[in-house]
């Protein structure tokens, strides 16, 4: 079970985060309303892992608003700070999109992260027709990250059947 605490990431995010049976909600300037969530996976290199989802919580269309990106920085930022787990990125397949998604999640991230404090690996398959794009998150302190990085691999092969 991941800890993390609201309180610390309403001080530092710019969108006022709420508990939603577990998942944290959170409504922009323009009445977008948003939902992050962490669902536990299967662990990798034997460290607990969490898949992060994001998700709009109505289908609507909204403009690019910078403040979606440092909430979900902020609450990222909060889950490494008080848990030494990996997290897992799958992007959403559901609309085609998840190219663009990916593209978009990985510059945010690599905007905010150092490369001294994380390590970010990606992986991206064509699966039944579908593409596939997912990366992990580890922090560099984590004593687990070779091994957690070697299972990330091995698992992106077996969706492959290629090494990377």
């Amino acid at each position: 079970m991941i800890r993390i605490t609201l309180e610390d990431i309403n001080r530092k995010s710019p969108y006022e985060i709420a508990l939603n049976n577990g998942d944290f909600d959170f409504t922009t300037d323009s009445g977008t309303r948003y939902s992050v969530s962490f669902l536990e996976d299967v662990p990798l290199g034997g460290c607990d892992t969490y898949q992060f989802g994001f998700r709009k919580r109505e289908d609507s269309h909204s403009g690019y608003d910078v403040k979606v990106r440092d909430t979900l920085i902020t609450i990222i930022e909060q889950f490494f700070a008080e848990n030494d787990n990996v997290l897992l990125y799958i992007c959403d397949t559901s609309d085609g999109c998840e190219a663009k998604r990916n593209r978009l999640f990985i510059r945010w991230f690599e905007d905010f992260a150092s490369p001294e404090r994380f390590t970010l690996k990606t992986a991206n398959a064509t699966v039944e027709g579908q593409g596939f794009y997912a990366a992990i998150i580890v922090e560099n302190c984590n004593p687990m990250l070779e091994a957690i990085v070697s299972d990330f691999k091995q698992t992106e092969e077996s969706l492959t059947g290629e090494k990377p």
